[in-house]
Protein backbone atom coordinates (compact mmCIF):
# COMPACT_ATOMS: atom_id res chain seq x y z
CA UNK A 1 0.00 0.00 0.00
CA UNK A 2 2.92 2.28 0.57
CA UNK A 3 4.45 1.55 -2.72
CA UNK A 4 1.35 2.60 -4.38
CA UNK A 5 0.48 6.35 -3.27
CA UNK A 6 2.26 9.16 -4.83
CA UNK A 7 4.53 11.35 -3.17
CA UNK A 8 3.28 14.18 -1.24
CA UNK A 9 6.25 16.50 -1.75
CA UNK A 10 6.34 15.80 -5.68
CA UNK A 11 2.51 16.83 -5.96
CA UNK A 12 2.89 19.81 -4.09
CA UNK A 13 5.94 21.31 -6.26
CA UNK A 14 4.25 20.20 -9.28
CA UNK A 15 1.13 22.20 -8.42
CA UNK A 16 3.09 25.17 -6.99
CA UNK A 17 4.56 25.31 -10.13
CA UNK A 18 1.95 24.85 -12.08
CA UNK A 19 0.49 28.13 -9.79
CA UNK A 20 3.48 30.40 -10.48
CA UNK A 21 3.01 29.52 -14.38
CA UNK A 22 -0.55 30.99 -14.24
CA UNK A 23 0.79 33.72 -12.38
CA UNK A 24 3.47 34.69 -14.81
CA UNK A 25 0.56 34.18 -17.59
CA UNK A 26 -1.58 36.57 -15.81
CA UNK A 27 0.85 39.15 -15.17
CA UNK A 28 1.89 39.00 -18.64
CA UNK A 29 -1.64 39.47 -19.63
CA UNK A 30 -2.28 41.93 -17.71
CA UNK A 31 1.23 44.16 -18.83
CA UNK A 32 -0.23 43.01 -22.60
CA UNK A 33 -3.90 44.36 -21.94
CA UNK A 34 -1.96 48.07 -20.48
CA UNK A 35 0.39 48.10 -23.22
CA UNK A 36 -2.72 48.26 -25.21
CA UNK A 37 -4.72 50.67 -23.09
CA UNK A 38 -1.73 52.96 -23.43
CA UNK A 39 -1.32 52.66 -26.88
CA UNK A 40 -5.32 53.44 -27.43
CA UNK A 41 -5.20 56.34 -25.38
CA UNK A 42 -2.28 57.41 -27.22
CA UNK A 43 -3.83 57.14 -30.59
CA UNK A 44 -7.02 58.94 -29.32
CA UNK A 45 -5.00 61.81 -27.89
CA UNK A 46 -3.25 61.99 -31.28
CA UNK A 47 -6.36 61.92 -33.62
CA UNK A 48 -8.05 64.40 -30.85
CA UNK A 49 -5.09 66.69 -31.41
CA UNK A 50 -5.11 66.45 -35.18
CA UNK A 51 -8.74 67.10 -35.10
CA UNK A 52 -7.82 70.03 -33.11
CA UNK A 53 -5.45 71.27 -35.74
CA UNK A 54 -6.79 70.70 -38.51
CA UNK A 55 -10.12 72.47 -37.38
CA UNK A 56 -7.57 75.97 -36.54
CA UNK A 57 -5.70 75.11 -40.15
CA UNK A 58 -9.30 75.58 -41.83
CA UNK A 59 -10.39 78.92 -39.10
CA UNK A 60 -6.82 80.05 -40.68
CA UNK A 61 -7.83 79.68 -43.94
CA UNK A 62 -11.25 80.88 -43.86
CA UNK A 63 -9.59 83.74 -41.86
CA UNK A 64 -7.11 84.39 -45.05
CA UNK A 65 -9.61 84.19 -47.88
CA UNK A 66 -11.47 86.78 -46.06
CA UNK A 67 -8.38 89.07 -45.80
CA UNK A 68 -7.60 87.88 -49.51
CA UNK A 69 -11.48 88.90 -50.67
CA UNK A 70 -10.98 92.49 -48.53
CA UNK A 71 -8.08 93.11 -50.08
CA UNK A 72 -9.38 92.39 -53.35
CA UNK A 73 -12.55 94.20 -53.07
CA UNK A 74 -10.49 97.24 -51.89
CA UNK A 75 -7.92 96.81 -54.68
CA UNK A 76 -11.53 96.72 -56.98
CA UNK A 77 -12.56 100.00 -55.60
CA UNK A 78 -9.24 101.96 -55.23
CA UNK A 79 -9.08 101.07 -59.23
CA UNK A 80 -12.95 102.26 -59.99
CA UNK A 81 -11.65 105.22 -57.75
CA UNK A 82 -8.56 106.10 -59.92
CA UNK A 83 -10.07 105.36 -63.27
CA UNK A 84 -13.10 107.84 -62.28
CA UNK A 85 -10.30 110.75 -61.65
CA UNK A 86 -8.51 109.98 -64.82
CA UNK A 87 -11.76 110.07 -67.14
CA UNK A 88 -12.31 113.34 -65.32
CA UNK A 89 -9.45 114.68 -65.72
CA UNK A 90 -9.29 113.62 -69.41
CA UNK A 91 -12.84 115.53 -69.95
CA UNK A 92 -10.77 118.30 -68.59
CA UNK A 93 -7.82 118.47 -70.89
CA UNK A 94 -9.73 117.67 -73.85
CA UNK A 95 -12.36 119.51 -75.37
CA UNK A 96 -15.26 117.95 -76.72
CA UNK A 97 -14.87 116.32 -80.26
CA UNK A 98 -17.41 119.14 -81.55
CA UNK A 99 -15.17 121.79 -80.29
CA UNK A 100 -11.90 120.43 -81.85
CA UNK A 101 -14.25 120.41 -85.19
CA UNK A 102 -14.68 123.70 -84.42
CA UNK A 103 -10.94 124.19 -84.18
CA UNK A 104 -9.99 122.65 -87.28
CA UNK A 105 -12.43 124.65 -89.16
CA UNK A 106 -11.88 128.21 -87.89
CA UNK A 107 -7.91 127.34 -88.45
CA UNK A 108 -8.80 126.44 -91.94
CA UNK A 109 -10.35 129.16 -92.60
CA UNK A 110 -7.70 131.64 -91.14
CA UNK A 111 -5.01 129.95 -93.40
CA UNK A 112 -7.25 130.62 -96.57
CA UNK A 113 -8.06 134.14 -96.10
CA UNK A 114 -4.15 134.54 -95.13
CA UNK A 115 -3.41 132.49 -98.88
CA UNK A 116 -6.43 134.41 -100.54
CA UNK A 117 -4.38 137.80 -99.09
CA UNK A 118 -1.14 136.36 -100.87
CA UNK A 119 -3.11 135.70 -103.86
CA UNK A 120 -4.52 139.13 -104.13
CA UNK A 121 -0.77 140.92 -103.86
CA UNK A 122 0.34 138.65 -106.83
CA UNK A 123 1.66 141.62 -109.48
CA UNK A 124 3.11 139.32 -112.16
CA UNK A 125 0.74 136.02 -112.82
CA UNK A 126 3.56 134.69 -115.49
CA UNK A 127 6.13 134.57 -112.90
CA UNK A 128 3.98 131.54 -111.21
CA UNK A 129 3.04 130.68 -114.70
CA UNK A 130 5.07 131.33 -117.61
CA UNK A 131 3.34 129.76 -120.39
CA UNK A 132 1.32 131.80 -122.66
CA UNK A 133 -1.61 129.82 -124.46
CA UNK A 134 -2.60 130.98 -127.81
CA UNK A 135 -5.51 129.73 -130.32
CA UNK A 136 -2.64 128.24 -132.50
CA UNK A 137 -0.26 126.46 -129.86
CA UNK A 138 -0.10 123.16 -128.76
CA UNK A 139 0.97 124.42 -124.92
CA UNK A 140 -2.53 123.33 -123.49
CA UNK A 141 -1.64 120.97 -121.47
CA UNK A 142 0.90 122.54 -120.10
CA UNK A 143 -0.91 125.73 -119.47
CA UNK A 144 -3.61 124.21 -117.36
CA UNK A 145 -1.36 121.99 -115.23
CA UNK A 146 0.47 124.96 -114.38
CA UNK A 147 -2.79 127.41 -113.67
CA UNK A 148 -4.15 124.96 -112.17
CA UNK A 149 -0.99 124.46 -109.87
CA UNK A 150 -1.04 128.20 -109.50
CA UNK A 151 -4.74 128.48 -108.48
CA UNK A 152 -4.23 125.72 -106.08
CA UNK A 153 -1.66 127.05 -104.13
CA UNK A 154 -3.96 129.69 -103.16
CA UNK A 155 -6.84 127.46 -102.48
CA UNK A 156 -9.12 128.86 -105.36
CA UNK A 157 -9.45 125.35 -107.36
CA UNK A 158 -13.02 125.92 -106.39
CA UNK A 159 -13.31 128.80 -108.66
CA UNK A 160 -12.31 126.99 -111.95
CA UNK A 161 -13.38 123.39 -111.29
CA UNK A 162 -16.70 124.13 -109.49
CA UNK A 163 -19.84 123.80 -111.48
CA UNK A 164 -22.40 124.73 -108.07
CA UNK A 165 -23.34 128.07 -108.37
CA UNK A 166 -20.34 130.71 -106.16
CA UNK A 167 -21.77 131.77 -102.72
CA UNK A 168 -23.11 135.61 -102.53
CA UNK A 169 -19.96 136.83 -100.72
CA UNK A 170 -17.96 139.28 -100.92
CA UNK A 171 -14.78 137.73 -100.67
CA UNK A 172 -15.67 135.25 -103.63
CA UNK A 173 -16.48 137.66 -105.56
CA UNK A 174 -13.14 139.39 -104.92
CA UNK A 175 -11.16 136.05 -105.33
CA UNK A 176 -13.35 135.03 -108.44
CA UNK A 177 -11.72 138.60 -110.09
CA UNK A 178 -8.27 137.48 -109.31
CA UNK A 179 -8.77 134.20 -110.85
CA UNK A 180 -9.72 135.67 -113.95
CA UNK A 181 -7.08 138.64 -114.13
CA UNK A 182 -4.87 135.46 -113.83
CA UNK A 183 -6.28 133.98 -116.80
CA UNK A 184 -6.69 137.35 -118.93
CA UNK A 185 -2.39 137.78 -118.21
CA UNK A 186 -2.17 134.25 -119.57
CA UNK A 187 -3.46 134.15 -122.35
CA UNK A 188 -2.88 135.86 -125.84
CA UNK A 189 -5.14 139.01 -126.38
CA UNK A 190 -6.63 136.95 -129.52
CA UNK A 191 -8.04 134.34 -127.17
CA UNK A 192 -8.72 136.40 -125.14
CA UNK A 193 -11.24 138.15 -127.71
CA UNK A 194 -13.10 134.72 -128.40
CA UNK A 195 -13.24 133.13 -124.90
CA UNK A 196 -13.60 135.59 -122.35
CA UNK A 197 -17.29 137.41 -122.02
CA UNK A 198 -17.94 140.55 -120.01
CA UNK A 199 -19.71 140.17 -116.71
CA UNK A 200 -18.94 136.25 -116.78
CA UNK A 201 -17.56 134.41 -114.05
CA UNK A 202 -13.74 132.39 -113.74
CA UNK A 203 -15.61 128.97 -113.84
CA UNK A 204 -17.40 130.31 -117.19
CA UNK A 205 -14.24 131.64 -118.88
CA UNK A 206 -12.28 128.27 -118.04
CA UNK A 207 -14.65 126.13 -120.30
CA UNK A 208 -14.77 128.54 -122.60
CA UNK A 209 -11.14 128.04 -122.60
CA UNK A 210 -11.42 124.75 -122.95
CA UNK A 211 -13.69 124.24 -125.06
CA UNK A 212 -11.88 126.01 -127.42
CA UNK A 213 -9.02 123.56 -127.52
CA UNK A 214 -11.12 120.13 -126.56
CA UNK A 215 -13.97 120.79 -128.64
CA UNK A 216 -14.82 117.89 -131.75
CA UNK A 217 -12.93 115.69 -129.59
CA UNK A 218 -13.82 112.38 -131.32
CA UNK A 219 -12.62 114.35 -134.88
CA UNK A 220 -9.31 115.88 -132.95
CA UNK A 221 -8.35 112.79 -131.11
CA UNK A 222 -8.83 110.86 -134.67
CA UNK A 223 -6.76 113.58 -136.38
CA UNK A 224 -4.18 113.20 -133.64
CA UNK A 225 -3.81 109.68 -133.95
CA UNK A 226 -3.19 109.47 -136.95
CA UNK A 227 -0.45 111.81 -136.97
CA UNK A 228 0.74 109.72 -133.70
CA UNK A 229 1.10 106.59 -135.03
CA UNK A 230 2.41 107.81 -139.01
CA UNK A 231 4.95 110.44 -137.13
CA UNK A 232 8.34 109.45 -137.81
CA UNK A 233 11.75 111.27 -136.89
CA UNK A 234 13.14 111.87 -139.40
CA UNK A 235 15.86 114.73 -138.89
CA UNK A 236 15.07 115.58 -135.91
CA UNK A 237 17.10 115.22 -132.38
CA UNK A 238 16.17 112.91 -130.39
CA UNK A 239 15.14 115.40 -127.46
CA UNK A 240 12.57 116.92 -129.95
CA UNK A 241 11.77 113.92 -131.29
CA UNK A 242 10.91 112.31 -127.90
CA UNK A 243 8.91 115.24 -126.71
CA UNK A 244 6.79 115.76 -129.82
CA UNK A 245 5.28 111.80 -129.07
CA UNK A 246 4.86 113.15 -125.63
CA UNK A 247 3.56 116.37 -126.23
CA UNK A 248 0.79 114.38 -128.65
CA UNK A 249 0.39 111.61 -126.50
CA UNK A 250 -0.56 114.41 -123.52
CA UNK A 251 -3.02 115.74 -125.74
CA UNK A 252 -4.84 112.72 -126.66
CA UNK A 253 -5.15 111.70 -122.88
CA UNK A 254 -6.61 115.74 -122.76
CA UNK A 255 -8.99 114.27 -125.41
CA UNK A 256 -10.20 111.82 -123.92
CA UNK A 257 -7.79 108.75 -125.70
CA UNK A 258 -4.99 108.24 -123.08
CA UNK A 259 -2.01 106.23 -124.53
CA UNK A 260 -0.50 103.47 -122.06
CA UNK A 261 3.15 103.70 -121.92
CA UNK A 262 3.93 100.52 -123.91
CA UNK A 263 2.17 101.96 -127.12
CA UNK A 264 4.20 105.55 -126.50
CA UNK A 265 7.05 103.47 -126.76
CA UNK A 266 6.07 101.19 -129.09
CA UNK A 267 5.59 104.34 -131.58
CA UNK A 268 8.87 105.88 -130.50
CA UNK A 269 11.05 102.81 -132.04
CA UNK A 270 8.60 102.30 -134.64
CA UNK A 271 9.69 106.12 -136.25
CA UNK A 272 13.31 105.73 -136.07
CA UNK A 273 15.62 106.86 -138.55
CA UNK A 274 17.72 104.37 -140.01
CA UNK A 275 20.90 105.44 -137.79
CA UNK A 276 18.98 104.17 -134.68
CA UNK A 277 17.90 100.74 -136.23
CA UNK A 278 20.07 98.34 -134.09
CA UNK A 279 19.30 100.02 -130.65
CA UNK A 280 15.57 100.03 -131.90
CA UNK A 281 15.85 96.35 -132.16
CA UNK A 282 17.30 96.01 -128.99
CA UNK A 283 14.92 98.10 -127.17
CA UNK A 284 11.91 96.27 -128.91
CA UNK A 285 13.16 92.99 -127.44
CA UNK A 286 14.07 93.88 -123.54
CA UNK A 287 12.84 91.62 -120.98
CA UNK A 288 11.26 93.26 -118.81
CA UNK A 289 9.50 95.90 -121.72
CA UNK A 290 11.60 99.05 -120.86
CA UNK A 291 9.17 102.47 -120.14
CA UNK A 292 9.29 105.56 -121.97
CA UNK A 293 12.02 107.45 -119.63
CA UNK A 294 14.22 104.13 -120.12
CA UNK A 295 14.08 104.65 -124.08
CA UNK A 296 14.35 107.81 -124.04
CA UNK A 297 17.47 107.62 -122.03
CA UNK A 298 19.18 104.80 -123.96
CA UNK A 299 18.78 107.27 -127.14
CA UNK A 300 20.29 109.90 -125.96
CA UNK A 301 23.20 107.67 -124.99
CA UNK A 302 23.32 106.45 -128.48
CA UNK A 303 22.90 109.82 -129.72
CA UNK A 304 26.09 111.28 -128.42
CA UNK A 305 28.02 107.90 -128.61
CA UNK A 306 27.19 108.68 -132.36
CA UNK A 307 28.04 112.14 -132.62
CA UNK A 308 31.34 111.24 -130.48
CA UNK A 309 32.43 108.71 -133.45
CA UNK A 310 31.37 110.57 -136.07
CA UNK A 311 33.41 113.95 -135.47
CA UNK A 312 36.66 111.63 -134.73
CA UNK A 313 39.25 112.36 -137.05
CA UNK A 314 40.08 110.05 -139.86
CA UNK A 315 43.42 108.53 -141.06
CA UNK A 316 44.85 109.55 -143.25
CA UNK A 317 47.02 108.02 -145.65
CA UNK A 318 49.84 110.04 -147.26
CA UNK A 319 52.90 109.48 -149.23
CA UNK A 320 56.36 110.95 -148.49
CA UNK A 321 59.13 111.17 -150.57
CA UNK A 322 63.05 111.01 -149.83
CA UNK A 323 64.90 113.98 -150.63
CA UNK A 324 67.56 113.86 -153.69
CA UNK A 325 70.72 112.66 -153.29
CA UNK A 326 72.67 115.27 -153.81
CA UNK A 327 70.70 118.47 -152.57
CA UNK A 328 69.02 116.39 -149.75
CA UNK A 329 65.90 118.36 -150.46
CA UNK A 330 62.55 116.72 -149.33
CA UNK A 331 60.02 115.58 -152.41
CA UNK A 332 56.90 116.50 -152.33
CA UNK A 333 54.04 114.42 -151.05
CA UNK A 334 51.26 113.07 -153.14
CA UNK A 335 47.91 111.53 -152.18
CA UNK A 336 47.78 110.02 -155.37
CA UNK A 337 49.51 106.26 -155.13
CA UNK A 338 52.99 105.88 -156.95
CA UNK A 339 54.36 103.50 -159.37
CA UNK A 340 57.47 101.91 -156.76
CA UNK A 341 60.94 101.98 -158.57
CA UNK A 342 62.89 99.18 -159.95
CA UNK A 343 65.79 98.04 -157.63
CA UNK A 344 67.42 96.53 -160.38
CA UNK A 345 71.39 96.72 -159.88
CA UNK A 346 71.80 97.48 -163.27
CA UNK A 347 69.41 100.43 -164.12
CA UNK A 348 70.50 103.24 -165.92
CA UNK A 349 73.69 103.25 -164.02
CA UNK A 350 76.63 101.40 -163.01
CA UNK A 351 79.16 100.96 -160.04
CA UNK A 352 79.20 103.00 -156.79
CA UNK A 353 76.17 105.11 -157.57
CA UNK A 354 74.12 102.03 -158.30
CA UNK A 355 74.96 100.02 -154.87
CA UNK A 356 74.20 103.64 -153.50
CA UNK A 357 70.57 104.11 -155.15
CA UNK A 358 69.76 100.25 -153.97
CA UNK A 359 70.53 101.11 -150.24
CA UNK A 360 68.49 104.12 -150.47
CA UNK A 361 65.78 102.28 -152.20
CA UNK A 362 66.03 99.60 -149.18
CA UNK A 363 65.52 102.52 -146.36
CA UNK A 364 62.42 104.21 -148.08
CA UNK A 365 60.65 100.69 -148.36
CA UNK A 366 61.58 100.14 -144.54
CA UNK A 367 60.06 103.71 -143.71
CA UNK A 368 56.65 102.59 -145.69
CA UNK A 369 57.34 105.86 -148.30
CA UNK A 370 56.32 106.32 -152.17
CA UNK A 371 57.99 108.97 -154.02
CA UNK A 372 58.79 109.11 -157.90
CA UNK A 373 62.11 110.45 -156.98
CA UNK A 374 63.05 107.06 -154.50
CA UNK A 375 65.23 104.41 -156.29
CA UNK A 376 67.76 106.64 -158.19
CA UNK A 377 70.73 104.08 -159.40
CA UNK A 378 72.94 107.50 -160.16
CA UNK A 379 74.06 109.76 -157.29
CA UNK A 380 73.44 112.71 -159.10
CA UNK A 381 70.33 112.79 -161.78
CA UNK A 382 67.86 112.39 -159.33
CA UNK A 383 65.44 112.81 -162.82
CA UNK A 384 67.25 110.22 -165.14
CA UNK A 385 67.18 107.74 -162.19
CA UNK A 386 63.39 108.37 -162.31
CA UNK A 387 62.25 107.75 -166.00
CA UNK A 388 64.58 104.33 -165.21
CA UNK A 389 63.12 103.71 -162.47
CA UNK A 390 59.85 103.71 -164.14
CA UNK A 391 61.16 102.81 -167.26
CA UNK A 392 61.52 99.48 -165.51
CA UNK A 393 58.62 98.72 -163.70
CA UNK A 394 55.53 100.90 -165.87
CA UNK A 395 54.25 104.20 -165.53
CA UNK A 396 52.38 104.82 -162.47
CA UNK A 397 48.38 104.81 -163.29
CA UNK A 398 46.63 108.00 -161.02
CA UNK A 399 44.03 106.69 -158.65
CA UNK A 400 41.99 107.30 -155.91
CA UNK A 401 42.91 105.81 -152.35
CA UNK A 402 39.60 104.63 -150.19
CA UNK A 403 38.51 106.55 -147.77
CA UNK A 404 37.97 106.89 -143.98
CA UNK A 405 34.22 106.72 -144.57
CA UNK A 406 33.62 104.58 -147.69
CA UNK A 407 36.69 101.98 -147.47
CA UNK A 408 34.58 100.23 -151.00
CA UNK A 409 35.45 102.89 -153.43
CA UNK A 410 38.63 103.79 -154.79
CA UNK A 411 41.86 101.15 -156.14
CA UNK A 412 44.97 100.24 -154.77
CA UNK A 413 47.83 99.28 -157.14
CA UNK A 414 50.60 97.47 -156.93
CA UNK A 415 53.72 96.64 -159.39
CA UNK A 416 56.12 93.86 -159.13
CA UNK A 417 60.12 94.53 -159.07
CA UNK A 418 63.29 92.69 -158.93
CA UNK A 419 64.25 91.02 -155.61
CA UNK A 420 66.03 93.69 -153.43
CA UNK A 421 69.66 93.11 -152.78
CA UNK A 422 71.02 91.99 -149.67
CA UNK A 423 72.92 94.72 -147.39
CA UNK A 424 76.56 93.34 -148.34
CA UNK A 425 75.44 92.69 -151.97
CA UNK A 426 74.35 96.86 -152.38
CA UNK A 427 77.69 97.97 -150.87
CA UNK A 428 79.76 96.04 -152.61
CA UNK A 429 81.42 98.57 -155.68
CA UNK A 430 80.69 97.15 -159.24
CA UNK A 431 83.82 95.36 -161.02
Amino acid sequence: MAGTLPPTDDAEAAAAAAEQQCLAAAVELQRLTDARTTRQAKHEAALARAKTAEAAAAAERDAAAARVREALALTAEERATADQERDADADADYPPADDVRAAMLLHEAAAVLNLHAQAAGVQNIRSLIPVVLDASSGSYTRWREQFLLAVGRFALQDHVEENAPPPSSPDWERMDCVVRSWLHGTISAELAEAVMGRGGSARAAWLAIEAQFLGNRKTRALHLDARFRHFCQGDLSITDYCRKFKSMADDLADLGEPVTDRTLVLNVIRGLNENFTDIGRHLRRGRPFPTFLDVRNDLLLEEITAAQRHSAAPTALLAAGAGGASSGSPAPRSSAPQQPPSKARGGSGSGSGGATGGGRNRRSKRAGRSDSKRGTSGGGDSSASSSAGQAAGGAPAAGQWPSFYNPWTGSIQMWPGPRPLPPQAAARPAS
